[in-house]
């Protein structure tokens, strides 16, 4: 592109020039059409480090040329502190060429006797318009071409493509939304912790209200002890075996055991106010015999219901005591122990009733175990009593069973 427009200017700057406005260089140099690659020849310090094989790649590559002091030269600009030299006369082919301060110097104009005068007509007037000899010509001054300055265009890759800004904004996108997405995770898990512990606590109160009336019978009992601090009160120390035994074991069987922690108060709370309700209004109940089944029975009333018919088999029985998931009643035969375990309910027993009737009959240390319900038993807790050698039956086949178990005879 330089080589077009230097040849441009060539065009139409004029051929020829004054004697006075001539330069030549006083000695053998080099002109280069680049500026940046004349600087760098002329600075000796630098092509001190460079090999000839570099010094040629960079005189062909600014297209530089080796001047002599017998060819003459105009200055046409003066650019980047260099002079811009055209030869005269133009030589095809040679582009004007940058030439170092010290490398050109002006030719000395000729005397005034030499210059050939016309005379009549034919007079130039130019000429004739020529000031005195005595007065001092004016110094040619150097033509200097302006050009404006070209503001260079950016190569970075974020000022071209603008990349980093659509990057910014893409990464700005995706915290935003991962920012709501998070926020979201945490609505549906305080939402979803929420609605298991409603669940886990509709549990509990299921299992508090099937013992409501023993519940009632505790927290009456309790209300006549007000020696002990409250914290080891009576009615505390029951509730909390009632929820160690039944409540907990219920919700980790559902797989709610890690909310113990956060719904124990409110359970405690709840189980307290249900059994002091039940404790100030008790249900009327008709009168039943202990030897006579009926709906209505409660937990109490069911184990009574169930010694009786055990000590008509010929056993000697205990008072029942109530547990958590029911009563255990005690038996005795001629040295042989039996523990019977009572439950009432309206609903299939499972397996944590199973598990209650076990451990009575693990920690009372009996040769047999039975437990006895108005219910029809689950699978899963026929399996269990199968496989730990407790028998499952209803009311109705208790004094049938109980008659039929052989009994050692004492002597």
């Amino acid at each position: 592109m330089r080589v077009w427009a230097c040849a441009c200017l060539l065009l139409y700057l004029p051929a020829s020039a004054s004697a006075a406005g001539l330069y030549s260089a006083p000695r053998p140099t080099l002109a280069c059409e680049d500026d940046a690659a004349l600087r760098t020849l002329s600075d000796h310090t630098q092509m001190a480090t460079q090999s000839p094989a570099q010094r040629q790649t960079l005189i062909r590559q600014g297209n530089c040329h080796a001047v002599t002091p017998d060819i003459r030269w105009e200055k046409i600009a003066n650019r980047n502190g260099l002079p811009l030299m055209r030869r005269v006369p133009p030589e095809p082919g040679l582009p004007p060429l940058y030439f170092m301060t010290d490398d050109i110097a002006p030719l000395p104009a000729p005397p005034a006797s030499t210059q050939p005068h016309a005379a009549g007509h034919d007079a130039d007037p130019v000429a004739a318009a020529a000031p005195p000899a005595d007065q001092p010509a004016a110094p040619d001054a150097p033509a200097v071409i302006v050009q404006p300055m070209e503001t260079p265009q950016p190569t970075d890759l974020f000022f071209m493509t603008r990349g980093f800004q659509k990057l910014g904004s893409l990464v700005l996108t995706l915290m935003l939304a991962g920012g709501a997405g998070w926020v979201l995770i945490l609505i549906l898990r305080a939402g979803r912790i929420m609605i298991q512990r409603r669940r886990a606590v509709r549990i509990c109160m299921e299992l508090a209200e099937r013992h409501r009336p023993m519940l009632a019978r505790w927290y009456m009992q309790a209300r006549t002890t007000t020696t002990l601090p409250r914290s080891r009160t009576p009615w505390n120390t029951q509730v909390e075996r009632f929820m160690r035994t039944t409540t907990i074991p219920a919700l980790e069987s559902q797989g709610l055991g890690p909310l113990w922690p956060a719904i124990r108060k409110r359970v405690h709370a709840s189980i307290t106010a249900m059994a002091a309700g039940a404790a100030t209004n008790p249900p009327d109940r008709p009168a039943i015999t202990p030897g006579t089944y009926h709906k209505g029975m409660n937990q109490a009333e069911y184990a009574a219901f169930c010694s009786h018919w055990i000590e008509k088999a010929g056993w000697e029985t205990r008072p029942p005591v109530a547990t958590g998931l029911g009563s255990d009643i005690h038996c005795s035969r001629n040295g042989l122990k039996m523990l019977v375990h009572c439950w009432i309910d309206h609903k299939p027993v499972h397996d944590d009733v199973i598990w209650q009737g076990i451990r009575g009959k693990v920690d009372g240390r009996t040769d047999i175990g039975i437990i006895v319900s108005n219910a029809p038993y689950t699978q899963e807790a026929l399996a269990l009593g199968k496989k730990h050698r407790v028998f499952l039956l209803h009311h109705e086949e208790v004094f049938r069973f109980v008659s039929g178990i052989e009994v050692p005879d004492v002597a």
